[in-house]
């Protein structure tokens, strides 16, 4: 399929025959509804009497739509975070409760009481129980990535210099780590390769019967162990074949590099509101939207959740944020993500900061349609990437 942009009413669109066609088919659907604060400075309109009636309407088709083993993400804050916790039992069901991540927002100082410095991002499974494993990559996790990255670097520079140089740099940075973090998973990643990569030597046996295993091909034989077998001959051809096979006192171990390491996902995350403002900055956007969420928001759900190409829906587009993150996974993991976004085409409040900002680039009445296809087409120009959307509009 190609990406989708409708822009209507997105129930309307939910209901249509072509959405309807995907049912079943969708594993991913992020949304950033409107949080029904009495804000009237935003460029929409973020007040609903019937917030609670029309949010369930919306819910309940995208429970239709969802695979078996599809989950929706839901970005809200403290104002309708009790309603939507009810919504989200009654209509997947409290056993299909996935979790409340806590995305950190900017410091305030104007509260009377409690400055509040958090969001919320809701996750609901059409079926938990089929639902993948939630892990990530630890390169992708901002708590982390970036000392990971750094020991990574000093080992490979101290490599250059010599081998026995590197062990001792690894060494001291394990420890260091562990010292900092009291985190001991990184002390499995002790092994350094000829190019100076780091990985873990992951033990091949297998709790059964013990057995000796001869692997003529390779010239490898392996005498039985006093409790484990080994793995499969295959497996272990399969392995050196990969260059992923290293032998350590005559024994085989596969080789799992740090940079492939993976963690649990944890419930606090490290994204602030800024970081959406500085992607639109980036774009020379700066001020087409008050919130925009942050692109490696996205891209971290994504990432977590969906292991294989999947269909990405968002029908409260927005900021076309989710599009953004699609196009950037797509390219940095190999993947072939698709996106289905719907945005109704609202009028851009004249005393927002947008407003003022896309009469200046030539819109009469700007909408936010047209603010979320201005940043889309944008981020696809500077990249240098077709415009590879279908866009379909109801009115």
């Amino acid at each position: 399929m190609e990406n989708k942009i409708y822009v209507g009413d997105n129930l309307d669109v939910l209901k249509s025959k072509e959405i309807k066609a995907f049912a079943g088919k969708i594993n991913f659907i992020y949304i950033d509804p409107p949080y029904n604060t009495t804000n009237k400075t935003l460029a929409f309109n973020d007040t609903n009497n019937d917030w609670f009636i029309d949010i369930s309407k919306r819910l309940e088709a995208c429970y239709e739509l969802l695979s078996d083993k599809g989950c929706i993400f839901i970005s809200i804050d403290d104002n309708e975070l009790s309603n939507l916790l009810c919504l989200g039992y009654k209509i997947f069901s409290k056993e299909n409760y996935v979790g409340l991540f806590i995305t950190k927002q900017a410091q305030r100082s104007n509260a009377k009481h409690i400055n509040t410095i958090h969001e919320y991002v809701l996750c609901f499974a059409k079926n938990k129980k089929n639902l993948p494993k939630f892990y990530i990559n630890r390169l992708e996790n901002p708590a982390e990535a970036k000392q990971i990255q750094r020991i990574i670097n000093k080992v490979k520079k101290a490599y250059k210099e010599s081998p026995k140089l590197a062990k001792i740099e690894l060494k001291k940075q394990i420890e260091q780590y562990v010292k900092d973090t009291g985190e001991k998973w990184i002390v499995n990643y002790s092994n350094i390769d000829e190019e100076g990569n780091i990985f873990f030597a992951k033990d091949l046996s297998t709790p059964n019967k013990p057995n000796s295993l001869d692997i003529d091909e390779i010239g490898l034989h392996l005498n039985p162990l006093k409790t484990r077998g080994w793995s499969s001959k295959e497996k272990i051809l399969n392995l050196y074949n990969q260059k992923r096979l290293c032998l350590k006192n005559g024994r085989p171990y596969e080789i799992e590099y740090i940079y492939e390491a993976t963690n649990n996902v944890s419930s606090v995350l490290n994204f602030y509101s800024r970081q959406g403002t500085n992607d639109l900055k980036k774009l020379n956007l700066d001020g087409l939207f008050d919130t925009p969420k942050p692109v490696e928001l996205i891209k971290y759900l994504i990432r977590c959740s969906q292991h294989e190409d999947s269909i990405i829906l968002d029908f409260y587009a927005g900021s076309g944020t989710t599009a953004q993150a699609v196009y950037e996974i797509n390219k940095e993991d190999l993947t072939n993500h698709k996106y289905i976004l719907v945005q109704i085409d609202e009028k851009i409040n004249s005393k927002n900061d947008a407003y003022a900002l896309m009469t200046k680039m030539g819109y009469s009445e700007p909408t936010v349609d047209q603010a979320m296809l201005l940043r889309i087409n944008t981020y696809l120009d500077k990249n240098n990437l077709k415009k590879d959307y279908i866009l379909k509009k109801d009115r």
